[in-house]
């Protein structure tokens, strides 16, 4: 008897091995990178706060520290600090996404930048992430900040584009190289069957002067298209990158990025291809948040992943309250056979004590399918949390749906402001979440529409009648 409990135990060790090896197999991983926007004239030894940093925008930095301060961009030292704790954490990723935004916030771009200085700063990150990382590939695209001036990127060729095409030329191909030295976007096949499509979307944002909000600027959206179309052709899958997201930002009433004809057409493309993308990786917003599309029958078809900067700057945006954030990097896991992502950890660099203690401690935040109750990251997931966070009652503190929003809103500034999410706060969350649509969110933020979606109005009726019926 007891032989045979020791072959049982033996028997159970190596199947649980077996499915842990094998699991690992099936694993793979990859760095979401983005909003770096280093400072390098930050200086917190300077005595006067408002001369430490010039992304500061003359406010008091009196928290800065060897790591930074949130009134400013990132010193060197937090950005290498970031680069070396994804290489401690995860050293031999598969790949690295690596989203835009190299350069510092200032109100004087003439004076503290220029087209040198730009291109200066993305070689310097782009050697640091070499460097670091000599055998990984890294897919990047371009921020509305990697150009002088800010947000002023032409549809098509330009001299920052093709110096910036040479910088990041091992990373790519010959033909994919051309693709992104003419456009600043290009596809490359990941895995089999699998192509990853990176995007210059800063040619649709409304700070982009040189685009008037109408037509296609280069031809963009018709590329992309092709592209899509392409991969419907071929059975082959497909993950998308960029920048500037579409719809709204959750910090601020009503301040959308994309002139709105082609948000529109951005949102109806990827309604139309939902069935060829598997993920969406942008930046731009320094926070942590999501984006879902829906179909007309109010299906949920596809999702959007905004990953929080590395910079804790305090966004300047009017409305914007409190608006900074912990420095973050995010690890993606996902299943090797489909490259559709499983899950991904978030890791976050507490600022006040990396400045404190002289050391930058890079902890784990939250693990996704834990943190938000979820089984994967599908889409339809990803559409019952933002159902559960609609549905949440903020006067009610001790149900789950409002606990799952408060938890929510923290993680949107990695662990940074920690203030109740009330009505209003609910409605900037859920509506940018949820509402792509300019003229829809207009009508959800205003409070012109329940946030609680229709079936769950409709079950409570049910319920009702089946109570009369009886």
């Amino acid at each position: 008897m007891k032989l045979l409990s020791n072959e049982v135990t033996l028997l159970l060790t190596s199947f649980l091995f077996v499915t842990s090896s094998q699991a690992r197999v099936n694993n793979g991983k990859f760095w979401h990178v983005t909003d770096l926007h280093l400072d390098f004239y930050y200086d917190d030894t300077k005595t006067d706060p408002n001369a430490v940093c010039p992304s500061s925008f003359g406010e008091d930095t009196v928290d800065a520290g060897p790591f930074g301060d949130y009134r400013c961009d990132s010193p060197w030292r937090l950005v290498q600090s970031a680069i070396n704790a994804m290489k401690n954490i995860e050293g031999d990723p598969d790949f690295i996404l690596w989203t835009g935004d190299d350069t510092l916030h200032t109100s004087d771009e003439d004076k503290y930048l220029g087209t040198e200085l730009v291109l200066e700063t993305i070689r310097n990150l782009t050697d640091l992430i070499k460097g670091t990382f000599p055998n990984t590939t890294v897919h990047a695209c371009l921020g509305n900040h990697d150009y002088h001036h800010k947000s002023q990127i032409p549809p098509g060729p330009s001299y920052i584009l093709s110096n910036v095409a040479e910088y990041w030329k091992d990373w790519m191909t010959e033909g994919q190289f051309q693709m992104f030295n003419s456009t600043g976007q290009y596809s490359v096949e990941i895995a089999t069957k699998v192509n990853l499509i990176s995007l210059n979307t800063n040619v649709w944002y409304t700070s982009n002067h040189g685009v008037d909000g109408t037509g296609d600027p280069g031809g963009y959206f018709k590329w992309f298209e092709n592209q899509l179309q392409q991969a419907r052709t071929d059975s082959t899958k497909i993950y998308v990158i960029g920048h500037v997201p579409p719809g709204h930002f959750e910090l601020v009433d009503y301040k959308y990025w994309y002139y709105p004809s082609y948000n529109e057409r951005y949102v109806d493309i990827i309604k139309r291809y939902s069935d060829v993308i598997i993920g969406q990786f942008f930046g731009h917003h320094h926070t942590d948040t999501f984006r879902m599309f829906y179909d007309e029958n109010n299906k949920a078809v596809s999702n959007l992943l905004i990953a929080p900067g590395v910079t804790p700057w305090m966004t300047t945006l009017p409305g914007a309250k409190d608006g900074a954030n912990n420095p973050g990097v995010r690890l993606f896991e996902y299943d090797v056979a489909t490259m559709v992502p499983t899950d991904y950890v978030q890791y976050y660099l507490n600022l006040p004590d990396a400045n404190k203690n002289g050391k930058a401690n890079w902890l784990e935040e939250y693990r996704a399918t834990s943190a938000f109750d979820l089984p994967d990251l599908t889409t339809s997931s990803w559409d019952a949390l933002s159902k559960r966070l609609a549905s949440a009652d903020v006067l009610d503190k001790t149900s789950d749906d409002t606990k799952m929003l408060q938890k929510f809103s923290e993680i949107n500034s990695v662990s940074y402001n920690f203030a109740t999410c009330d009505k209003q706060c609910q409605l900037n969350q859920v509506c940018a979440v949820r509402e792509l649509d300019y003229g829809k969110y207009k009508t959800c933020v205003s409070g012109g529409v329940t946030l609680v979606p229709v079936f769950y109005s409709l079950l409570f009726l049910c319920a009702l009648l089946s109570i009369f019926m009886l």
